[in-house]
Order: C-alpha cells, then structure tokens, then sequence
C-alpha cells in the first residue's frame, strides 16, 4: 500500500498509513561559494543511505531547533566529501514527513561533527553531523544595543522581523527560492507598556530577556512566557495560553491495542514506551515557593516597603491549569506548605527594589513575579517520557490528551487513572532510526483530574 493510497484517514475511519513509516530527503551542500555567484543550494552529497539514524530536537526552553545525523564511515562518506572535506561552511537540507501529515522541510547549518567513534564490537565506525537551524545562523551575527518602549509582545515582533528575517543577511539568502524557507513568529499578546534597554543581547537572548518581562492580563496571572522554535514557526508564548494548541484526539497505553494492524488508527494512537511517572519533591516546592512565598519590595525614595505574599492554595483556581485538582490536601498545606509565608517559618521570602518614580513602575509587579515563578514549577509538578509512533505535526507547545488505565478491579477503577487527562508536551525530539520512525515528548501537568481514593 503506497502513501498516495492511504492518507489520514485510508480506505475508512479506523484506518491509516502502516505506524511508524516516513518519507526523508537529506542533502548536505553549500548555498555560496567563491567558485559561483548568487545563492543557491548546491549539493555536495545526498546522505540518503548514509546515515544510520537522525533525530530532530525541539523544545519550548530551546529559541531553536537542532538537528543530528549520525553517520556510518563504512559508507565512504568522507570521500564522497571531496579533497577539502568539511569546511564550516555547508547545510543540511531535509524534506521529512510522516505520510499524510505535516512535512518538515528547512535548511539546516552544519556547527560539526563528533569523532568518529567505533561501535562495542569494533565492527562498525560512525560519527555525527550537528546542525541548528538556519536562523540560528544569522542570530549570532547579531547584537542588540537599544532601548524600547512598548508591550513586551510587540517590541518581540519588531526585533524578530528587524533583526532575524529583515537582516541584510536573511534577506540576501532568501535569493536562493524555495529552499530557502522563511518563518514568521507567532506572539502571545502581553499586558502593559513597559520602557528598557536591550543591553548588548543577540535576538534570541533579547527575545528570552522579554519573555522573563511579559504578563499576559488578569486572565493569565501565572504569565509563564517562553520564546522557542517548531517545525512550523517560531514562538514567543504565554504556556499559561494551552488551550489555543489541543490535540482532539487521546493516546492511550494499552498493551490489547498491540494486536491490531499497524495501519489502525488505534494501533497508531497507542503509546510505545512510557517512563515512570516523575513526581517533583514537595520539599523542594516549599523550598522555591511553588506552594507559598512572600517579597519585600524596597522603594528608597519613599523610604518605603511593602510585602507582598502568594498562597498557592488561594490563588490556584485563577490559574490556567491542566489538573482540576491542587496536588496537596488542604490540611498538609495549611501545616507545611504555607510556611513560606508564615512569618516564623519563613522558607521562601526574597527583596527586591523598587522606583516609584519611574514612568512604568507597577505596583503589583511583586505579585506578578510571585505568581508566575510559582505557576512555572506547579506545570512541572509531574513528568512524563514517552515514545509514540513517528507524527511530524508534533511539536513543543501542544496538548495531548491520555487515557490511561488503573491498576485493580476494574469495578473500583471506572474512571481510569488519575494521571489520565490532558499534558503538556514541554519537548519534542523526532527519530527515525533503523527506518523506522518515532516520536519521542517530554509532558507535564499541574494536577490531576480527580484525586485518588478507595471508590475510584
């Protein structure tokens, strides 16, 4: 059955294309050289065959994506090189897709390759090809000295269209057509006009620089903004704002759905591998402030202060959350994690200074910052690693729904797991390996569903 037959979807509903096939063009060439004019993509040599696997990364703590091809010298790939080998200078160009879905298609810059190492057995040698994404490239040509005035949102716009895609350099290799693909960025809206100076940053770091600066309104109190690249677009997005990015359709971990043909829809929606559950150590969040904490702001010219506390108990319920439910009784809270603001159990009090005399001084920016550090560990609070089957529309920034059974008599666990519902994919790393190919994600979640107990 070839991809043109099938699609999403196939012949009906239930199903798809065989999990875990894929379509990849890898070429490695050079887009100038002193030997031709104007920029285009000249192939030195196509890495179809070549490689033993590849893997691309992407995650909503990294401003770009990576790419790593690992190599097998068996294949003579140095001499297909030529005599000068690699330079510095070359690109990675894939086209990549699982059949029926989105299709990845970029250039890459080669930063280098690891050394060649041998296998266990000394049967096999191979090294690795590291590559980041093109723009990735021109940020690092680039400095930022420059003050702003604006929402945090539109001064990110202005200085990814200004510094990145309007860059002298981008500008001049999009002359290369088509292969040269152009990405737009995509902008959460913040709250408030704030003025600052970009003090000596590169576009990326000045673009994460404001994500630490941005709120996104009252309907977002934990304004958890990160910037980040995925296949499609780069972000620059408030993770509090999940619910724009669901996907309607669950995954289960069923060990039943392994009998069914690889071409089901089920048998695709089924999770490979899925490591134990991460649970983030309650110490450590009474430590940081997850669950309570308090700040004194310091005005010097008022010769003021003012403290300001935050109790995650209180405040959950205006968050944004996966979970319904806060993953601590009341009473455990009540005696240890509100000692972040008891004022003789004091575990998570900060100051900080304040000038009320400036034009964009916000008195409740101590309440915003308290807010926001304790939403970024809650969304952590519990962790996932799993392997689905290979999907190229998959990227960081997206939600998954899993349903997920329980351990024991089935007449006590008919709602299914508690850890079941929607999460948060953090990390997105696509690997095709010995020609097949997965889809490995990071998930994490604020709390659970329903909460645990002997009538589940």
């Amino acid at each position: 059955m070839s991809f043109a037959d099938t699609g999403f979807g196939g012949i009906n509903k239930n199903e798809l294309f065989k999990a875990g096939d894929f379509e990849a063009t890898l070429d490695m060439g050079k887009l100038v050289d002193d030997d031709k004019e104007g920029v285009q993509f000249r192939k030195i040599v196509s890495l179809n065959g070549l490689y033993s696997n590849f893997t691309i990364h992407q995650s909503i703590f990294d401003p770009f994506m990576t790419l790593t091809i690992h190599i097998t010298e068996s294949k003579t790939i140095f001499q297909k090189l030529g005599t000068r080998g690699l330079q510095g200078e070359e690109f990675v160009k894939i086209k990549f897709n699982t059949p029926g879905m989105n299709i990845i298609e970029d250039i890459f810059y080669v930063t280098g390759y690891s050394a060649v190492k041998t296998d266990p057995h000394d049967l096999a040698t191979s090294f690795a090809l590291k590559c980041v994404s093109k723009e990735k490239l021109i940020n690092d040509t680039v400095t930022i000295n420059q003050s702003f005035t604006g929402t945090t949102s539109d001064i990110a716009k202005n200085i990814f269209n200004k510094y990145i895609i309007g860059h002298k350099i981008y500008k001049k290799m999009k002359t290369a057509g088509t292969v040269w693909k152009e990405k737009s960025i995509i902008v959460d809206e913040s709250v408030g006009t704030q003025k600052f100076i970009i003090p000596g940053l590169t576009p990326f770091k000045a673009l994460h620089f404001l994500s630490l600066r941005s709120f996104g309104g009252s309907g977002y109190p934990g304004s958890f903004y990160s910037f980040f690249e995925a296949e499609d677009s780069f972000y620059f997005k408030n993770i509090e704002n999940w619910s724009t990015n669901i996907k309607s359709e669950p995954y289960t971990y069923d060990s039943d759905m392994n009998t069914l043909p690889s071409h089901n829809k089920a048998f695709f929606r089924n999770i490979k591998n899925m490591s134990p559950l991460s649970i983030q150590n309650t110490m450590v969040g009474i430590q940081n402030g997850e669950y309570a904490s308090k700040v004194m702001a310091i005005d010097f010219n008022r010769k003021s202060f003012k403290t300001t506390e935050f109790n995650m108990l209180k405040q959950r319920k205006h968050f944004n959350t996966l979970g319904k439910h806060f993953n601590m009784s009341s009473e455990f809270f009540n005696m240890f994690g509100s000692a972040g603001i008891d004022s003789q159990l004091t575990t998570n009090e900060s100051t900080i200074v304040v000038d009320s005399t400036k034009k964009d001084f916000n008195e409740n920016f101590s309440s915003m910052e308290l807010k926001k550090a304790a939403y970024m560990q809650l969304l952590n609070h519990y962790m996932f690693k799993l392997v689905i089957h290979g999907d190229s529309s998959m990227k960081p920034g997206t939600v998954i729904n899993i349903k997920l059974k329980e351990a024991g008599a089935p007449h006590n666990k008919y709602r299914g797991s508690m850890y079941s519902g929607n999460w948060y994919v953090t990390k997105c790393a696509h690997i095709c390996d010995n020609g097949v190919f997965n889809t490995r994600l990071t998930v994490v979640k604020d709390g659970l569903d329903f909460l645990h107990s002997e009538d589940n």
